[in-house]
């Protein structure tokens, strides 16, 4: 199933007319008549080449017919009308092979995505979806530390791409100081909304920032414990975030983190508009930013159509 972003960005032609039959279009397309909406939105965009939405759906339409070439020319020009990107169309185009996934990442579709999402986060994602994710990375992150004889207990916690909190919330009475960034201000609005059960903030300090761009922003050896989960399949090429990760952690710090995976090589960007990393990328991407694995092992962390999505839960700290 694909995620579609609102489109609040371009979404209309200026053109009330040319508004219409772009919904006609978009109506015939969700009945399953392809033919239908291509021929519509070539009137459409005949009179309104600068309609960036109607190209999207005209990409879409085109996959479904089988012409992808028709398709990346399509997402292409939505490139060119809007290079931020804000309707995905790199996460499209690397769909179908027509760019590689490590360079499709699409943060300002994904910030877009989750603001429209932040509403209904929760309880879409712990009961239609079966999100466990924090859950695991705790349980995780238990294990760990009992094998290393350490006490379950991190100074200094960055939670990113932290949405509204659910991580935080898991980990919360484990850490000392918790920061959290996520792309979506709705998101954020969210997670400083939650409390602990004193009453005081859930987390003691929140950005709207991208993840690496917050590493970024950290000073050397900052951190004890970095999250993210499931924050990385919105990202193709993780070498910026793996060597910011390998800066900030302290010496004995972790990154534990979960992903989606697949059974071939490298990167893909699957039909739900997420990526997948392979395991094997994943080692040699982390290998050379200065990380070491600690854990890597199968996990499912969501649920889609009522299948279990396959995927990696991975911890990792810096190389001696």
């Amino acid at each position: 199933m694909i995620e579609k972003a609102p489109t609040a960005h371009s979404a209309s032609s200026g053109d009330p007319t040319l508004d219409r039959r772009y919904g006609w279009a978009e109506a015939a397309f969700k009945e399953g008549d392809a033919q239908a909406c291509v021929e519509i939105l070539d009137q459409t965009l005949a009179q309104a080449y600068h309609f960036t939405a109607a190209w999207h759906l005209y990409g879409l339409a085109q996959e479904a017919l089988g012409h992808k070439e028709e398709a990346a020319t399509a997402w292409r020009q939505c490139l060119t009308l809007d290079p931020n990107d804000h309707f995905g169309a790199r996460l499209d185009l690397a769909r179908i092979g027509a760019m590689a996934a490590e360079d499709a990442t699409s943060e300002n579709f994904s910030g877009t995505l989750f603001d429209g999402y932040a509403d209904r986060f929760d309880s879409h994602l712990t009961q239609a979806l079966h999100y466990n994710a924090p859950e695991l990375i705790k349980a995780t992150l238990a294990r760990l530390c009992e094998n290393a004889g350490r006490a379950f207990r991190f100074a200094t916690v960055f939670d990113l791409g932290c949405g509204t909190g659910l991580m935080g919330e898991a980990i919360r009475n484990e850490a000392g100081f918790l920061a959290g960034c996520d792309l979506s201000p709705r998101m954020i609005e969210r997670a400083r909304a939650k409390t602990k059960g004193d009453g005081s903030p859930l987390y003691d300090k929140l950005a709207v920032a991208g993840l690496t761009a917050f590493l970024a922003s950290r000073p050397d050896a900052s951190a004890d414990l970095l999250l993210a989960a499931d924050v990385f399949v919105y990202l193709g090429e993780l070498r910026p975030a793996f060597a910011q990760a390998a800066r900030v952690l302290s010496l004995d710090g972790l990154l534990i983190f979960t992903v989606q995976s697949h059974e071939g090589e490298g990167v893909v960007v699957g039909e739900d508009r997420r990526f997948a990393h392979a395991e094997g990328w994943l080692r040699q991407r982390l290998a050379e930013t200065g990380l070491e694995i600690v854990s890597l092992e199968p996990v499912s962390t969501r649920q889609d159509r009522g299948a279990a999505v396959p995927g990696l839960l991975v911890a990792a700290r810096r190389a001696a």
